[in-house]
């Protein structure tokens, strides 16, 4: 598995910060009124910078277990309480009827294999478990966006689906969940609206700047995506981005 936007990258680890700051709010509220607390076995694919795996070893205490994978687990390895795994989660095996929670945030969206990935999760809980799946759809950006901001979107949108990104593939999540054979099914929505030079601003800018020389390297202009960035730093500017889907449901029994 390859991903377009490495941790390695010398500015990574503040990219990931950054967004953790405004993702992490709906994601610890969900997570706690989906009832994740004490004693429960956590998985979480493609835990990144580690905020929801330090959240998690704190909510299920001593007597719970933490799992957190990723290719990369530079940010993961000094989490007291968790246990690292480092994977290629598209390979590797994953244990069946073995967590109470599974879950993933802005993860399957860059993986073509995330249909195949999504059934493996829901293998991995255990009768009652719970798997909460967090993904991007950039239908805000298709539907608002203008200017600088909108072409800087569409060139680094061509430059990510090159790499297996779908953009698209979230909105179904809950569909996808009942197709499982999860009980309880439920989902919703949380919404980006943003001022120019914002802490996400800043974040899609960083992103947008990791992928220059890729995009330099496969002959894709970038120019429109430098405009874009720019206009992400006038704080007289709003902008929407892509609507984070949260979907969830429980293995039956």
């Amino acid at each position: 598995m390859s991903y377009a936007l490495p941790n390695a990258w010398e500015l990574g680890e503040r990219r990931l910060s950054l967004r953790e700051s405004f993702l992490d709010p709906s994601t610890f509220r969900r997570a706690e009124a989906l009832g994740v607390g004490p004693g429960w076995r956590c998985f979480e694919a493609g835990a990144g910078h580690g905020s929801f795996a330090r959240w998690l070893v704190e909510r299920v205490g001593e007597s719970g277990r933490v799992v957190a994978a990723d290719l990369d687990v530079r940010f993961l390895v000094n989490i007291e309480g968790l246990e690292v795994r480092q994977v290629d989660i598209v390979r590797d095996e994953l244990e069946r009827e073995a967590f109470d929670l599974v879950h993933c945030r802005q993860f399957l969206l860059h993986i073509p294999e995330r249909d195949a990935l999504l059934a493996r999760f829901a293998a991995a809980l255990r009768p009652g478990g719970v798997l909460f799946v967090e993904e991007d759809d950039i239908y805000p950006v298709d539907a608002v966006a203008t200017g600088a901001y909108r072409d800087g979107w569409l060139d680094f949108m061509a430059m990510m689906e090159s790499s297996g990104l779908d953009a698209h593939w979230a909105r179904r999540l809950p569909e996808r969940l009942d197709a499982l054979g999860l009980h309880d099914v439920d989902a919703e929505l949380d919404a980006s609206i943003f001022r120019g030079g914002s802490t996400p601003a800043e974040s899609w800018s960083l992103s947008w700047l990791q992928v220059r020389e890729q995009m330099l390297e496969q002959g894709r202009p970038y120019e429109r995506v430098e405009a874009g960035r720019a206009e992400l730093e006038d704080p007289t500017r709003w902008f929407h981005g892509p609507v984070k889907i949260m979907a969830w449901g429980r293995r039956p029994g």
